[in-house]
């Protein structure tokens, strides 16, 4: 269930909402309830909402203050204002937050959880796009996150809590929402799984968890809010030659921890993606003195606990006396806590072979972590647009759903605190200077060549740019260049 929380200094006003809103029906949850605006970002900060009704004009600290100090924190947390005649203006500055709806005083209950409606839709689709149940890169992303964390809980039970705080704040996760796990026995999961999972679709079952095969035994965490829906998952599995073993309800962390008695000691484990296509991860076996104090020399450096000159040779070394997905595992064990963000997942996804990933364990340490952990996605855009900046595709908007899955205004604003240039200019004086390098070596080429070899597709966009950040246009700076090259050879 979506976490809600109410703010607003009228005591009757949030009395009376708490009581008339149908909650549970809406398949939300009422945490709290805040009379100003220093109650409620402390309320927030420590319930984590995914959803905040909040008044504009409160003591101690506005909504828009309040709104703003959010959204440095919890990007994600969507709000809804209401607010009394003639304080739009408010609610304008806002909406550039990102927040999207508004309602006046008093608030009409069936508007009002028309709202509420709209908003859970918007959280659900996000939520569903990271978490894979979506198609394309994003649902990759989610694979491989949970990928990862399995790798982890399997190779460290202990890091079960650690594993869930990470999935809360990679998207609008609710640690305390009740699941229904489907434990079945299955003899070829690799062929039952594709089957299974369009039928339970269809269904209109919500799968937010990817199945799994570990011990002998497939699992399938699903959103069953009904006895009817049980009855019709459990039916589906068994008439297409699925054992049914257990059924167990719980919070995702109840589920995990089941999930761990009941694949016993396996030594690998399989997760499928929606398309059913399995891959294999080796449980990294536990208590090697040797591979614990690496975890601990390589969460160090991501600290920036001092050097460590002989680290990545002590990897490779260890990794190459592994398989593939055992060193991946080990490498999920070192890095998940010193970096939380989706940028691991993603690039541990694009590896291909044991050479790939010592290179990303490397690239690790060389861009460790700042203290400030915010500074983190920042440099992870800022490393990717220097290593890619001819990918014409790049856009504030395209690298928050790309590389960081980040919110494009936080991100934004991140970026240009953290590097001291705004996005837009970043990208276009790298580009500018790649393509004055470019010129100096190959001043034979066409504008739209060198164009097109930085980033730009339209030469005419690019002509733009190019005199903007140089003062020049470009065939201007070819001609300068030529003719320096004509003086030194003279």
């Amino acid at each position: 269930m979506l976490k809600v929380i109410l703010a607003d200094d009228e005591e009757i006003v949030r009395t009376s909402m708490a009581k008339w809103i149908p909650w549970k029906d809406l398949g939300m949850k009422l945490v709290g309830t805040a009379s100003d605006g220093e109650e409620a970002y402390a309320m927030i900060m420590k319930h984590r909402p995914d959803i905040v009704i909040t008044d504009i004009r409160m003591p101690k600290m506005d909504g828009l203050e309040l709104i703003g100090r959010v959204k440095e924190q919890l990007a994600d947390t969507a709000f809804l204002i209401i607010s009394g005649f003639g304080e739009f203006d408010y609610a304008q500055k806002a909406m550039r937050y990102g927040v999207k709806h508004y309602m006046l005083k008093p608030a009409l209950k069936e508007e009002l959880v028309g709202n509420l409606r709209d908003i859970r839709e918007e959280i659900e689709k996000r939520h569903l796009a990271r978490l894979g149940a979506g198609s394309g890169e994003n649902g990759r992303y989610g694979f491989y996150a949970q990928r990862s964390m399995l790798m982890e809980i399997l190779s460290d039970p202990s890091s079960v809590d650690g594993v869930i705080e990470r999935m809360r704040r990679l998207s609008p996760f609710d640690p305390d929402e009740i699941l229904t796990m489907l434990v079945a026995q299955v003899l070829e999961p690799d062929r039952f799984i594709p089957v299974i999972l369009p039928a339970l679709k269809e269904l209109g079952v919500r799968i937010p968890i990817h199945p799994a095969s570990a011990g002998g035994r497939t699992f399938f965490t699903l959103d069953l809010p009904s006895l009817s829906l049980l009855k019709a998952a459990e039916k589906s599995i068994v008439s297409r030659g699925g054992i049914l073993i257990s059924v167990k309800r719980g919070t995702p962390s109840d589920l995990i921890y089941s999930f761990i008695q009941e694949a016993g000691d396996a030594k690998e484990a399989c997760i499928y993606d929606w398309d059913g296509h399995g891959e294999t991860v080796k449980v990294l076996p536990r208590g090697r003195s040797e591979e614990t104090e690496l975890i601990r020399r390589y969460r160090a450096a991501l600290a920036g606990e001092g050097s460590d000159a002989s680290l990545v040779d002590d990897i490779e070394r260890m990794f190459r006396q592994k398989e593939l997905d055992e060193a991946e595992s080990l490498l999920v064990m070192m890095a998940m806590r010193g970096s939380d963000y989706g940028v691991l997942f993603k690039q541990l996804g694009d590896v291909k072979d044991m050479d790939g990933l010592v290179a990303l364990a490397r690239s690790f340490i060389d861009h460790k972590v700042p203290s400030d952990r915010d500074a983190f996605p920042a440099e992870a855009v800022r490393r990717y647009i220097l290593d890619n900046f001819s990918n014409p595709e790049i856009s504030l908007k395209w690298v928050s759903e790309n590389v960081v899955y980040m919110n494009p205004e936080y991100l934004s604003r991140l970026f240009q605190r953290h590097v001291g240039q705004r996005f837009t200019d970043f990208l276009n004086t790298t580009r500018v200077n790649e393509a004055k390098k470019l010129m100096a070596v190959y001043h034979k080429s066409t504008i739209g060549e060198i164009a097109e070899m930085v980033g730009y597709s339209n030469p005419g966009y690019f002509f733009h740019i190019f005199r903007r950040y140089t003062g020049m246009t470009p065939g201007e700076y070819i001609d300068k260049v030529r003719k320096a090259g004509e003086e030194e050879d003279g």
